[in-house]
C-alpha cells in the first residue's frame, strides 16, 4: 500500500471541508424571536439547494483527499485543479445563497442569529487556503 504523509494543504482543505459540511446543518438565518419581536422564524442552510450543493462538495472533497492513501499508484483526479473546481462549486452555492438571503432580507445580523452562515464562510476560506497550499506543494515537487 502507498504510505505517504498527508500534506499541510490536504489537512487544511480537509478541515475546511469538515467546517463547511458541519455549517450546512446549522441555522443560517433567523428573524424575530427576541423581546418585543414577532415569533421566531429561522432556516437551516441545507434546506436550500445551493447549500446542499456545498454539503455535497465538502463530502466529495473529503473523499478525494483520502483517495491517494488508499491507492498504491498516483490517482489522476487527485490534482489541484479538481480541488479548485470543487471550491468554485461551493463558492457558487454560497454566493447564490447570499444573494437569495439578501433579496429576502434574511442576512443574519447580529452574527449569532446565523452561526452556520458564518461558519461556512470560515470553512470556505480554509478550503481555499488548502487548495492554494496543495498547488504550491505541487509546484515545489515539479521544480
Amino acid at each position: 500500500m502507498h504510505h505517504t504523509q498527508p500534506s499541510r494543504g490536504r489537512w487544511i482543505l480537509a478541515i475546511g471541508a469538515i467546517v463547511v459540511a458541519g455549517s450546512t446543518i446549522l441555522q443560517w438565518w433567523q428573524i424575530g424571536g427576541g423581546t418585543g419581536e414577532l415569533s421566531q422564524l429561522s432556516g437551516q442552510g441545507i434546506s436550500d439547494l445551493p447549500v446542499f450543493v456545498m454539503f455535497l462538495v465538502a463530502i466529495a472533497s473529503l473523499l478525494l483527499v483520502t483517495l491517494p492513501f488508499a491507492s498504491e499508484k498516483p490517482i489522476a483526479i487527485d490534482h489541484p485543479i479538481v480541488y479548485l473546481s470543487l471550491l468554485g462549486a461551493a463558492l457558487v452555492g454560497y454566493i447564490s445563497k447570499v444573494i437569495t438571503m439578501t433579496q429576502a432580507n434574511l442576512l443574519p445580523f447580529p452574527p449569532q442569529r446565523g452561526l452556520g452562515f458564518w461558519l461556512a464562510a470560515v470553512g470556505l476560506v480554509l478550503f481555499a487556503r488548502g487548495v492554494f497550499e496543495m498547488h504550491e506543494e505541487r509546484q515545489r515537487r515539479l521544480y
